[in-house]
């Protein structure tokens, strides 16, 4: 799944591992299957990130509340705690556009990669998201014999200035800062301990 993950040009990059070994390969299975529901439950991300992170639904083009497992071309919205998107509805957002898994005896995988789009029900907005088009979000669940992970991958990360007001440019500056240097040792990172929690 890795070869999914785009290559780094330019801006920031951010790289989030979790891990998890288990004494039999039988009982990372069925923890990987745990994990997998998690993974796919997009609406209960903020669950596993701990407390004062941010917020994820599943939505429509017209931006209804999806209950159901993600698709490409679905969107997601993200709302960052204190520093909210300006726009009308206050959300960043992304649109899904690749999926993957792959199952075998010794390996299961399951990848989701987002972009940052405009806000589909303000389709003449421009892209509303702390980061640029070009940035993307990779998300991965993955066992391999005994053990079972959890990663998310940034690439091309660049603040959002473009077609922006002076106080969303800003606001986008600060966020995308953010990101760039605490995400990958705060955010993602509790946000993958969180979905490999074992709850016996």
């Amino acid at each position: 799944m890795y070869e999914k993950i785009p290559l780094q040009q330019k801006g920031a990059k951010t790289d989030t591992k979790s891990e998890v070994s288990f004494e039999s390969p039988d009982l990372a299975r069925a923890h990987f299957q745990t994990v997998k529901k998690r993974f796919l439950d997009i609406n209960s991300w903020e669950l596993f990130a701990g407390e004062e992170k941010a917020e994820f639904a599943l939505r429509d083009s017209k931006g209804t509340l999806l209950l159901r497992e993600p698709l490409v071309g679905d969107y997601i919205t993200i709302k960052v705690p204190g520093l909210h998107n300006t726009g009308p509805d206050g959300y960043d957002w992304v649109q899904i556009e690749e999926i993957d898994n792959e199952t075998s005896d010794m390996k299961d995988c399951a990848y989701i990669r987002v972009r940052p789009v405009a806000n589909p029900t303000v389709p003449e907005d421009s892209t509303a998201h702390f980061f640029g088009p070009e940035a993307t979000s990779n998300f991965l669940i993955w066992r391999e014999d005994k053990t079972v992970g959890a990663e998310v991958h940034g690439r091309n990360e660049i603040p959002n200035t473009e077609d922006v007001s002076l106080l969303e440019k800003i606001r986008n500056g600060l966020v995308a800062i953010g990101g760039m240097f605490i995400a990958s040792e705060f955010q993602w990172s509790s946000f993958t301990d969180g979905l490999l929690k074992y709850e016996k």
